[in-house]
């Protein structure tokens, strides 16, 4: 018994670290090295690849209690970690777009995860909690990656930017994701393409909506458990 219990509570604080884990490095990705690191620098891109790389980590820690979903997202994380650091060695302009398609499609992946992870049937505890945060920053992520793609295969995709996406940097995708997700609209950025209008409607339907389904579902979960605590599975 003493030996189970041990057990329960070293999987709840790696459940419980690793979510902390994956939502500074969001935070990290998102909000700190885009806005500082010279964008065309090797250092960017060295910096971009660990990041992404201990983002998809850190999800195969997150659900390290579920053997299906971690053997999915082991899987897929390990195949675009590969795929990234083994991009290094491709001449420059010889595959465009498949490192941002790799990464769009882990982090897709890594997001299914999560969302089952958060809303699944249980208990509200800490790590369910931090991985609704951390959801949320994700699919701003997500569809960053996605606009940039967008951008790269439909020239003029968007008015208000530059047309060559080699000349403009990753914060501006991520700033427009996030503008649109929050359903803030500057307006100095717009799709165009019928693509990126679709991409952008989804998203800001996707930011309406997501806060409330959270906040019922977590209520709900919590009435009809009686409680919430860190220790439960």
């Amino acid at each position: 018994m003493a030996y189970a219990r041990r057990w329960r509570d070293r999987t709840v604080q790696l459940r419980i670290g690793s979510m902390v884990a994956l939502l500074v490095l969001l935070t990290l990705n998102v909000f700190v090295v885009p806005f500082t690191v010279p964008p065309d620098s090797v250092f960017a891109r060295i910096v971009r690849d660990v990041l992404l790389s201990m983002i998809l980590l850190s999800g195969v820690a997150t659900v390290s209690d579920h053997h299906r979903l971690f053997v999915a997202i082991a899987l897929v994380s390990g195949v675009a970690i590969l795929v990234r650091w083994t991009g290094w060695f491709y001449p420059p302009g010889k595959t465009p777009g498949l490192l941002d398609e790799t990464a769009l499609f882990s982090l897709g992946i890594l997001c299914v995860v999560i969302g089952i992870k958060v809303f699944s049937s249980g208990t509200v505890t800490f790590d369910r909690i931090l991985g609704a945060i951390a959801l949320y920053v994700l699919i701003g992520v997500v569809w960053a990656e996605a606009y940039q793609l967008i951008n790269i295969h439909v020239p003029g995709a968007y008015a208000g930017i530059a047309r060559d996406s080699g000349s403009l940097d990753r914060s501006s995708w991520i700033y427009f994701s996030f503008v649109t997700l929050t359903t803030v609209g500057y307006g100095d950025i717009t799709p165009v393409a019928h693509a990126a209008r679709s991409l952008a409607i989804l998203e800001a339907l996707i930011g309406q909506l997501y806060p409330a389904i959270v906040l019922a579902r977590l209520v709900s979960l919590h009435v009809a458990g009686g409680g919430s605590g860190t220790n439960q599975a």
